[in-house]
């Protein structure tokens, strides 16, 4: 029993740093072949493909686990716990430490086609499931006047996942660094770009 369960626990290390490792190399090259995966991982590549067999398989065991840790993101953020300027900084906060499994989402070909396969509309579809508490969030911004009015929540929801994900390229370009990052991100969101007092005078400057 207790050789099975030293056996359960290494092969669930092992997945996890192949799952690990793929965020990250195809964070940097989306057509990277499953050989600079398991280098990435330490791995041969024959172990690699004894848990994934082909590039499918992959790429479907981690859209699978980046819903897990999109769920976990969210449900530790407390989204209805506090004021939702807290809360919204919460979320932000955690989607930031998802990192380069953002570039995955949001790079994936399969992703992105006109006509994606069944499994890639199903994902989308508990994408959206999991992300229910962020319109209860949204709604109390909305009514706590945190956000403003005139932005349809769709949009608001949008530009979070955007914001965030262009915040965690900066950082791997190298344009900023991890610990600014986040500073950044929501003084962009919270208050935009414009110096302080300049807003309503275009002609300004």
């Amino acid at each position: 029993m207790a050789e099975s369960t030293a056996e359960s626990g290494t092969r669930s290390r092992t997945r996890r740093a192949i799952l690990e490792a793929a965020a990250v190399v195809y964070g940097r090259r989306r057509n990277a072949s499953l050989g600079e995966i398991a280098a990435e991982a330490k791995v041969a590549r024959s172990t690699l493909h004894r848990y994934f067999p082909d590039r499918e398989a992959l790429i479907r065991a981690m859209a699978d686990d980046l819903l897990e840790l999109v769920e976990r993101t969210i449900q530790e953020a407390d989204l209805d716990e506090g004021p939702p300027r807290l809360a919204f900084q919460r979320l932000i906060a955690g989607w930031f430490e998802l990192g380069p499994r953002l570039f995955f989402l949001f790079n994936e070909p399969s992703f992105g086609t006109p006509e994606p396969a069944p499994w890639v509309q199903d994902y989308f579809a508990r994408l959206d499931q999991i992300g229910k508490p962020m319109e209860g969030l949204i709604a109390r911004g909305h009514a706590d006047g945190v956000f403003a009015q005139s932005l349809p929540p769709a949009w608001i929801n949008r530009m979070l996942w955007w914001s965030v994900y262009i915040a965690c390229e900066a950082v791997a370009e190298g344009e900023i660094t991890r610990y600014a990052a986040p500073g950044i991100l929501l003084q962009t969101l919270e208050t935009g770009m414009l110096a302080p007092g300049t807003a309503g005078e275009p002609g300004k400057g």
